[in-house]
């Protein structure tokens, strides 16, 4: 008797899986399950013996790695000079998993702090040149709450942002 197959394939995974392009499927996926907790799902290595693809999982969302390819159009963000695209990672402790990737390879790009939709947030840019927004929700603002505090993180950044070249160019 023939098995039924799932054409969405809902035992392993949602409606929309990331891949990235990586410069070592290997070493990216180690960095991704030290740094933000994923765990491996599996590799696939080529004839080669090198890894082609890998998937990573958490809390049922699955992230798949594949290598560069230039002769096929696919380079990472690295190669590229930015990652057109950020990818957020909810987490029980953004200060503790933004120092543990930082201490790990990336690079942060500002402090992690209180953001007005509700969420504590800090960046780093992986290894591989992808940005992740690594957040904790501590709050549920109501909307108009959130619109005020909007408009002070926006005034407050313009004014750091105005103090800051005010002290460039003296």
């Amino acid at each position: 008797m023939r098995q039924k197959i799932d054409p969405l394939n809902k035992k392993l995974y949602g409606s929309v899986t990331a891949i990235l392009t990586v410069t070592d499927v290997k070493a990216a996926a180690a960095f991704y399950q030290k740094a933000f907790g994923f765990a491996k799902r599996g590799i696939m290595n080529g004839p080669d013996g090198k890894a082609i693809h890998a998937e990573l999982t958490l809390r049922g969302t699955t992230l798949m790695l594949g290598p560069e390819m230039p002769q096929m159009g696919s380079r990472g963000a690295k190669a590229i000079g930015a990652s057109p695209t950020s990818l957020y990672l909810l987490t029980e402790n953004a200060d503790k998993t933004v120092a543990k990737a930082v201490r790990l390879g990336a690079a942060p790009k500002g402090p992690v702090m209180d953001m007005f939709w509700g969420d504590r947030c800090g960046t780093v840019v992986d290894p591989e040149g992808y940005t992740w927004m690594v957040a904790t929700h501590i709050a549920q603002p109501a909307p108009k709450e959130m619109q005020q505090k909007m408009k002070e993180q926006m005034e407050q950044m313009a004014s750091q942002q105005t103090a800051r070249a005010a002290s460039a160019g003296a």
